[in-house]
């Protein structure tokens, strides 16, 4: 298991660094990612954590329940996954034999799940490419204008995570059927086929920047230091370019991230199924196999994106399963 010595060096000290590094390191030991969004969070856990006035790692429940407040402007799914953290580090430093309290399971809020991916309109997706294929070169990060116009295009010509784009080594490539191995990702490893065009920016990008004989083992959106780029640092730069294309960030609940690019493939793929006239029951567990799903049920939650495609999602539904169940008058029971 490789752990990204670059990250955790950038722990503040103080009296829980150590306890905290050594748990993201047996984490990983055993298997587990806990890396990017669950080191930025534990990051902050750890900040809050040394500011207590304790000589010590110890986790008391005031400690506990401070750190898990919920913030201003702060979704119950994000206050949640912060919770789980700290229930885990907690039961690490009980293994550990410091004294700790592990806040109880059935008192987190279970929230009613409201959310409502993005979708972009065709506009709002010719601009994002607009800014990215106009970004000026930086000395200091001198292939930052060639990473972001093709990491771009296949987030969105490829519905994956960013996390998955993000470690695809040149060696996942296949040049010859145009195709890309996602290894290791969420849920299993699956092949993901490339449009024409995608491949011939992925190819061309590839060429310019490593060359035709290059180590295979390379990240293809390798940073400076020979790793791949931070999740961060993507989030941060794909943020800038929605206000530079002018698509609104800031509204609390209905916004686009980084993953609506996965949500928008989700809907475009399912739209051009049902245009080609493909049975709803055949269209699902395609879409849900390419997207990585472990079932159907993850890539149903993807198509009640749309509030102004639902009405013909749901008329393709009704043409494929009106002669299953039959109506059902009011005075019926």
């Amino acid at each position: 298991m490789q752990i990204r010595p670059s990250t955790l060096p950038d722990f503040e000290d103080g009296v829980f660094t150590s306890t905290v590094k050594d748990f993201i390191y047996f984490k990983r030991s055993c298997g587990l990612k806990y890396e990017d969004s669950a080191e930025y969070v534990l990051r902050q856990v750890c900040h809050q954590l040394n500011r207590f006035s304790v000589d010590r790692p110890a986790l008391t429940q005031e400690m506990v329940f401070k750190i898990i407040e919920k913030r201003p402007n702060e979704s119950y799914a994000t206050q949640s996954r912060r919770i789980s953290y700290v229930r885990e580090l907690s039961k690490y430093m009980g293994d550990k034999g410091y004294p700790t309290y592990i806040y109880p399971e059935q008192s987190i809020r279970k929230e009613e799940k409201t959310f409502v991916p993005y979708i972009f309109t065709n506009e709002e997706i010719q601009n994002i490419f607009l800014i990215v294929d106009s970004l000026p070169t930086i000395r200091r990060y001198p292939y930052y204008h060639l990473v972001y116009p093709v990491l771009i295009r296949i987030l969105y010509s490829c519905g994956l995570r960013v996390s998955e784009a993000l470690m695809l080594k040149i060696k996942h490539y296949n040049a010859s059927d145009e195709t890309i191995l996602i290894e290791k990702s969420k849920n299993r490893s699956r092949i993901v086929p490339l449009s024409q065009s995608m491949a011939v920016v992925l190819s061309r990008y590839l060429a310019n920047r490593f060359g035709v004989n290059s180590d295979p083992e390379r990240y293809v959106f390798e940073a400076h230091d020979g790793n791949y780029y931070s999740r961060h640092t993507v989030l941060r730069m794909v943020r800038n370019i929605y206000k530079k294309a002018g698509i609104p960030t800031d509204i609390a609940i209905h916004h686009p991230n980084v993953h609506s690019f996965r949500h928008n493939h989700a809907v475009t793929a399912m739209e051009k199924m049902q245009m080609n006239g493909m049975d709803l029951y055949c269209m699902l567990p395609l879409l849900s196999s390419f997207l990585g799903h472990k079932g159907i049920r993850e890539t149903e939650r993807y198509l009640r994106l749309s509030q102004f495609r639902l009405a013909e999602i749901a008329e393709a539904s009704q043409r494929s399963t009106s002669y299953v169940i039959p109506e059902v008058s009011c005075g019926e029971e």
